[in-house]
């Protein structure tokens, strides 16, 4: 059990419905960006919004956390397809399916969008000019976002004002600073407590695995291939030209690279498949804290980041 995931199920109250706010915005994106969605007829989207209106007021939690993954899974893999390089009519169905997906959830996404009035009332933009809100450029600032008005924002808000965590110099990266560390700390050890509880014992695994390993498992490993971080060197040396400083030492090359542990599975496998030789070695019951790497392309702290 990865720590990440770990923290994931431990702020289920709170922080999924902020991954889960992400993933909309994710695919509403990759619907913006496709032209099939921009220049679909108004009419069907009159017909899905009537058909949907009724049904989406009735949604309860769950169907609509439900509602939000297969929204996330389908942009995810529209994306894929258009980075593969799909035809239109070929990806058309796939981005109907995404639309019919969205109706279910927000029928008012897929109305036909009103023309913007040429003039607005003065009172109307000087009421608008009086609500506009603080933007968060200002780190030192303790404004907090209503969470109905964006929660990704509200979510971020409060662990910046709470102290919690911070940004690191490298992109994608926190510093849990001590408030956000005790907290974690309290969240581990109930949960350990609790694994402990079943007969599991805790164990650490390397965090280099070797690509060799990963390419065993080739079905495992290939929905997140392309966010693996990958050692092929062992050593640094000072660039001869004196240009770019040091530079990965030619002769310094590892002739099996190794990835940054995206996940343990293949590592524990190996061992396990050492460890348990006869049915007597059964069960072998072990737990593992660690982080993961992976080059995720949004991340969120203490949901996704490194």
């Amino acid at each position: 059990m990865a720590s990440t995931l770990a923290m994931s199920r431990a702020f289920q109250f709170g922080t999924r419905l902020a991954a889960v706010s992400s993933s909309r915005t994710r695919a509403s994106q990759v619907m913006v960006r496709s032209p099939l969605f921009v220049n679909s007829d108004s009419s069907k989207t009159r017909t899905l919004s009537r058909r949907f209106m009724s049904t989406a007021a009735s949604l309860t939690d769950e169907q609509k956390l439900e509602l939000e993954d297969k929204i996330k899974q389908k942009g995810d893999e529209i994306r894929t397809l258009k980075d593969d390089g799909i035809s239109k009519d070929d990806l058309k169905p796939h981005v109907a399916e995404l639309l019919e997906l969205k109706a279910q959830l927000d029928p008012s996404s897929v109305a036909p969008k009103k023309k913007k009035q040429q003039q607005q009332p003065k009172k109307k933009k000087q009421n608008q000019q009086q609500n506009q809100k603080p933007t968060n450029d200002d780190a030192e600032s303790d404004y907090i976002t209503p969470r109905a008005e964006n929660y990704s924002r509200w979510y971020n808000d409060i662990i910046r004002v709470c102290d919690l965590a911070d940004d690191s110099p490298v992109r994608g990266c926190m510093v849990i600073k001590p408030w956000g560390m005790s907290l974690w700390d309290s969240i581990k050890n109930d949960l350990d407590a609790r694994i402990k509880e079943h007969g599991a014992e805790n164990a650490y695994f390397p965090l280099l695995i070797p690509k060799s390993f990963l390419e065993k498992e080739a079905e495992h490993v290939d929905g997140f291939a392309k966010e693996c971080a990958v050692v092929t060197h062992h050593r640094l040396t000072a660039d001869p030209s004196g240009e770019q400083g040091l530079i990965a030492d030619p002769e310094a090359e590892l002739e099996d690279p190794l990835i940054i542990r995206p996940t343990s599975e293949t590592m524990i496998w190996h061992m396990f498949k050492k460890w348990i030789v006869s049915h007597r070695d059964l069960p072998l019951k072990m737990n593992q804290w660690a982080n993961v790497m992976r080059w995720e392309m949004r991340t969120r702290p203490f949901l996704r980041t490194s």
